[in-house]
């Protein structure tokens, strides 16, 4: 660290900004938080005049054109105009001094130099930040949990990964991600309800409705509001995706072991055991234009997916994402360990899931036991009593419950122990939770990175050193 920047740190009290971007939402606010002071949604509004429009300002359904439209995919900023004007909008609205106060931003490990580099040429050029660091999410998910070295299981919106950390060091080259997260269970509820023919509207085009029960009553009664016809495609979509979330949050449920064999049975109409599991658990759930639906089996089995991605049948093949056994593209795959202890030179053991073993398709247990495989063996005791379990969409009821049996079978010879927030909200965010701890901590100060380190160490080193 350049001594520049030790006499622009070297204090306790820089309070610093921390910035979250992820998938679903972007998230702003102050190191040493518990909460950040902005959680806004990844995506933006555009009027015919250029105009973008952030936040809750999307919802609003307007008269003239208005497109909805990404700035994050994949946990990466894919449009970055609008990411800027979103920063610069949201700074501005929490009285941010640039220049006085440094800033972290999270990361996902599959994040590439060239990205890396590009935002931290937009954070230098467009701002004037004095200080800054890129923290991988993993890392900060264990600082959140204090646990230097774990296995962090984050379910998001866009996709499922698993990273093992040591040393709050994420093992990058020995991760795996697919894409069978919480988007991937919008996909399968849309199939679904436009395979039973159940019309669909945004609540924002809801004049007036009458309530009406699915399937006594096939065709919802309801009135839409006259500029209807004006809204675009893409604000369309971005509001039935709301309800698709909605639905998921509130009606899927992750099945037992037990209810799982009795899933098995779905194709045999005379089977009691499946009629008992749908009879026991049913629940309702009201779509915008007052028309109620009441799924039971239905809503185990689209929650199945997370586990066994294969198990539902698109009926509109264009819904359903490319087969993943979780390898991520320009990551090669360590299938030699990437982390081993000096003192050992014993030769490796296979792992539980059979080394050179190949899985097509790999859901939540199946990607948490092939990454414990192919870790280094002293590790994988430790890391399999501390799998952190995060993410939105591990939300899901009794998820955490069924990943706890599945790793138990399919390695018993380690003692499982999963760590999952109770807390809801922290453990959506927990990733900006974990940056605003890494941030505060007092010896973070020799971490921060300024722009003339940057321009004078060069972007290769920095990003291969510093930021790790």
């Amino acid at each position: 660290m350049s001594s520049t920047a030790n006499t622009v740190y070297g204090g306790d009290e820089i309070n610093a900004i921390v910035l979250d971007i992820g998938s679903f939402n972007i998230r702003i606010g102050y190191a040493g938080d518990d909460f950040p002071k902005v959680i806004t949604s990844s995506y933006y509004g555009q009027l015919a005049n250029g105009t973008k429009v952030f936040g809750e300002g999307i919802n609003v359904s307007r008269k003239e054109p208005f497109e909805v439209k990404p700035i994050v995919e994949d946990s990466l900023i894919v449009d970055w105009d609008a990411a800027y004007e979103l920063f610069a909008y949201y700074f501005q609205q929490l009285k941010i001094i640039d220049k006085e106060q440094p800033i972290l931003i999270t990361e996902p490990i599959w994040s590439t130099n060239e990205y890396r580099t590009k935002l931290i040429e937009l954070i230098y050029e467009k701002f004037e930040f004095p200080g800054l660091y890129l923290a991988k999410v993993p890392s900060c998910v264990s600082f959140q949990q204090g646990r230097a070295n774990c296995l962090v299981v984050d379910l998001g919106h866009e996709s499922i990964s698993v990273t093992p950390v040591v040393d709050g060091i994420c093992l990058i080259k020995s991760s795996l991600k697919v894409p069978y997260a919480g988007k991937f269970l919008n996909s399968i509820i849309e199939d679904y309800i436009t395979k039973e023919g159940i019309a669909v509207e945004p609540s924002v085009f809801i004049k007036s409705k009458t309530a009406t029960t699915y399937p006594e009553e096939k065709e919802a009664k309801f009135e839409l509001k006259d500029n209807v016809s004006n809204a675009s495609d893409s604000f369309k979509q971005y509001q039935i995706a709301r309800i698709w979330h909605e639905f998921k949050e509130s009606m899927l449920e992750v099945p037992s072991q037990e209810a799982k064999k009795l899933l098995a049975t779905t194709n045999s109409s005379s089977s009691d055991s499946t009629n008992t599991l749908s009879e026991f658990a049913k629940r309702s759930f009201e779509l915008p234009t007052g028309q109620s639906i009441t799924l039971g089996q239905e809503r185990f089995e689209i929650a199945e997916t997370l586990f066994d991605p294969s198990f539902y049948k698109f009926n509109n093949p264009s819904l359903q994402p490319p087969a993943s056994n979780g390898e991520i593209p320009g990551i090669e795959f360590n299938t030699i360990n990437e982390y081993r202890p000096v003192k050992r030179t014993r030769k490796n053991e296979e792992g539980p899931d059979g080394g050179d073993k190949k899985i097509e398709v790999r859901g939540v247990a199946q990607l948490v036991t092939q990454v414990i495989s192919i870790i280094d063996i002293d590790l994988r005791a430790s890391l399999a009593n501390n799998i952190i379990v995060t993410g939105g969409t591990s939300l899901v009821t009794s998820l955490t419950e069924r990943l706890y049996h599945e790793l138990s079978n399919n390695n018993p010879g380690l003692k499982i122990r999963l760590h999952a927030v109770g807390n809801s909200l922290e453990r959506i965010n927990q990733s900006w939770i974990g940056g605003s701890v890494l941030s505060s901590l007092g010896t973070f100060h020799q971490m921060w990175v300024s722009e003339k380190e940057y321009k004078e160490e060069g972007a290769e080193r920095i990003l291969n050193q510093r930021f790790r």
